[in-house]
C-alpha cells in the first residue's frame, strides 16, 4: 500500500502526479484510489461548472465530477 509508480509525467521524485485512468470512476472510488496511491496529498472535489482554483497547491489532487459524482477530467495535482 502506498507504492509510488512512475507516470513519466511529473517531477523526479517518481510519485504519481496524475490520474488518467479515474476518469469515468465515482469521485468518492476515484479519491481512495488516490489516497492509496498517495496517501501525502489530499482529494479537492469540484463539480462542473464550478470555477477551478488557478493557485497551485502541491498537496491537493483536483478532482472534477459532473452532476452524477462521476469523474470527467484528469485528476491532477495543483
Amino acid at each position: 500500500m502506498g507504492r509510488a509508480t512512475p507516470t513519466g509525467d511529473g517531477g523526479d521524485d517518481g510519485l504519481k502526479t496524475s490520474w488518467p485512468e479515474l476518469v469515468g470512476f465515482e469521485m468518492l472510488n476515484a479519491a481512495d484510489r488516490i489516497n492509496i496511491d498517495r496517501p501525502d496529498v489530499f482529494p479537492a472535489f469540484y463539480m462542473l461548472p464550478t470555477p477551478l482554483p488557478t493557485d497551485y497547491n502541491p498537496t491537493r489532487v483536483i478532482l472534477v465530477g459532473d452532476d452524477r459524482s462521476v469523474v470527467v477530467r484528469t485528476p491532477v495535482i495543483g
